[in-house]
């Protein structure tokens, strides 16, 4: 691990999707039954009605003024037809969104991926309009703070009036990828701009998925036709003196022929795992362009950084520095251990960090034990319920994590136990231990999640604790129908998204449809919620890779996040583990410059 503001210069596995499987093979979760807390009656009552401490149950603010749930999901499904838009605040102007064309040439699946990605990262900025880039007409850049191009089509044709605007600077623009290479002639771009691209300057070639997940195939976010060479074995990207890893995989980038230095600002440069170095992100006029559409969040990097830094300098350049953090305590159930859960929010209230925490209302024993499975409810443990009142009464907001945290049923994938399992998408572990995402829950609809939703409240509400307006999804991971119950019914969401590729309803297994985000900052995500950054991961119990699961690859991941200029980075630990290593992380984030925020002050 570097010191200072550096990482190690090499490419770092993300977990995306895949922590999930690393936390359930790890033990980590660890039930009622084996920690003996069960064994009779609890004599205390619960606490009596009164009121709760600001912020206790309270998410942040819309991003960028954003009053009003958006159209994002619309903008994103309509968009092929340029009739996608993320509305503005009622009575707002066109020029208060920002203008998103994707690519969308080589079909729905392609354009709905990153068409999702792009308008999630935007949205923190305020309203976003998402169009195909074949429905892009003269005049639109003007009409919206900028435009945000993402080209990943080797085969898209654009628009002459794109092209015009762009080359006027009708307005400031960042460049995504392909396809710079037919905005205009060489010879009259290097006039304008002040740099040559190299190769065509064409778009990424698709590479179909192999074998599990040949369907859909689904294009890789940077990589340049074979033909077209580009620089190869690219393992990062250093961005603001941090080398931000890259998975050498992606494929080779666009390169950049010719460059004057006097006319165009170098923001970033590619590194290749034998140290060659070329432009990656350069600024010249009203353009930014980047040398690949770098927002794949779930895969093997986290130059994606570089970019949702980048949307700053495009759309709110005076942004001062700050960096904030988030501690979230997690699964605390009614099989979680009320003398541990104390522990920790006495530490958090001694540092003097606000933190919150996720409820699950039932507890559900484990399939195995048959005849003698048990159901705990919060109001029977009078003695949790008092602790979950102290973490509110000393810094804590209270999120809703699910309702039993588990779906009854065969094992998903596990065995049926809270804290365990799935509870609003099916699972199972294939060979090798490979967690498979199968689909939404038999049954499951917008009726379904909200009847759901309802028996959690009522159950909070018995216990006499206060209603979280915050909703945590169980292992991150529901349909789209319930995303968007979700964002009708809370004011948050605190958790990573899933995201879905058109046909994703009609095929099994649904892991190659499905597709992980996360933000450096707070955004609105096509379901329509405000979403609170998880963005560093959590202590597992026993990691079962070397570089996951720890707090030094917390810590690690927290230092890269630092190029992002207002960022908030966040992490989640379960009590049980005690309050060492929750210490350490939360000591060392504070050495870097981290401040921890309560959600509410977001």
């Amino acid at each position: 691990m570097g010191g200072g503001n550096g990482r190690p210069d090499g490419p770092r596995r993300h977990t995306g999707l895949r922590w999930l499987a690393a936390l359930l093979m790890s033990g980590l979760v660890v039930s009622g039954a084996s920690l003996g807390i069960f064994s009779g009656k609890e004599q205390a009552t619960l606490p009596g009605p009164r009121t709760w401490p600001a912020c206790s149950t309270d998410g942040p603010a819309a991003p960028g003024g954003q009053d009003t749930v958006p159209a994002v999901a619309a903008a994103v499904r309509g968009g092929m037809e340029g009739k996608g838009v993320h509305r503005p605040v009622p009575g707002g102007r066109a020029a208060t969104s920002t203008l998103i064309a994707v690519d969308d040439a080589d079909g729905p699946a392609a354009f709905q991926v990153y068409a999702t990605r792009a308008a999630n990262l935007v949205s923190h900025f305020g309203p976003v309009r998402v169009i195909g880039t074949s429905a892009y007409r003269a005049g639109m850049l003007g009409r919206h703070r900028a435009l945000v191009y993402v080209g990943m089509s080797n085969v898209q044709r654009l628009p002459s009036a794109l092209r015009h605007d762009v080359l006027a600077g009708r307005g400031p623009v960042l460049w995504l990828g392909g396809n710079i290479g037919t905005l205009t002639t060489p010879d009259r771009f290097a006039r304008r701009y002040g740099w040559r691209w190299g190769g065509s300057g064409l778009a990424p070639h698709r590479v179909p998925r192999q074998g599990p997940e040949a369907r859909p195939p689904l294009p890789r976010s940077g990589q340049v036709r074979a033909a077209d060479r580009g620089l190869t074995d690219v393992s990062g990207v250093r961005y603001k003196g941090v080398l931000l890893s890259r998975d050498p995989s992606q494929g080779p980038i666009g390169t950049f022929a010719d460059l004057d230095p006097r006319r165009a600002r170098v923001l970033a440069t590619a590194v290749t795992a034998d140290g060659r170095t070329r432009p990656w992100a350069v600024r010249s006029g009203n353009l930014t362009y980047v040398a690949e559409v770098a927002v794949n969040i779930d895969e093997d990097d986290d130059r994606f950084l570089a970019v949702s830094d980048l949307l700053f300098d495009l759309l709110a350049p005076g942004t001062p520095a700050r960096h904030r953090a988030l501690v979230r305590l997690e699964d605390l159930g009614p099989q979680a251990d009320p003398e541990a859960i104390r522990a920790a929010g006495e530490t958090l209230y001694r540092l003097g960090v606000p933190f919150s925490f996720g409820v699950i209302p039932i507890y559900r024993g484990p399939l195995p034990d048959g005849p003698k499975r048990r159901t705990i409810r919060l109001r029977d443990r009078p003695e949790l319920v008092r602790a979950l009142v102290y973490l509110l009464d000393h810094g804590g907001t209270m999120v809703l994590h699910g309702y039993t945290h588990q779906s009854d049923g065969p094992p998903n994938p596990t065995n049926g136990e809270t804290g365990q399992d799935f509870e609003f998408f099916r699972t199972h572990f294939a060979a090798g231990q490979q967690l498979v995402y199968d689909g939404a829950i038999h049954g499951d609809s917008s009726a379904w999640m909200e009847h759901r939703i309802d028996q959690a409240l009522a159950e909070v509400r018995a216990a006499g604790l206060p209603q979280p307006r915050i909703f945590e999804v169980p292992h991150y991971a529901a349909s789209p129908a319930d995303y968007r119950v979700i964002a009708r019914r809370f004011a948050a969401r605190y958790d990573r998204g899933s995201y879905f590729t058109p046909g994703w309803q009609g095929h099994t297994p649904v892991s190659p449809y499905m597709d992980e985000q996360f933000a450096p900052y707070v955004i609105r995500d096509v379901y329509g919620s405000v979403v609170i950054p998880e963005s560093l991961g959590l202590v597992e119990l026993r990691p079962t890779e070397d570089d996951d699961g720890t707090p030094a690859t917390i810590l690690e991941k927290a230092r890269a996040q630092l190029v992002v200029r207002d960022n908030v980075a966040g992490f989640f630990y379960h009590p049980f583990l005690g309050t060492d290593r929750l210490e350490r992380i939360v000591g060392r984030m504070r050495s870097m410059g981290y401040q921890f925020v309560a959600p509410c002050r977001l």
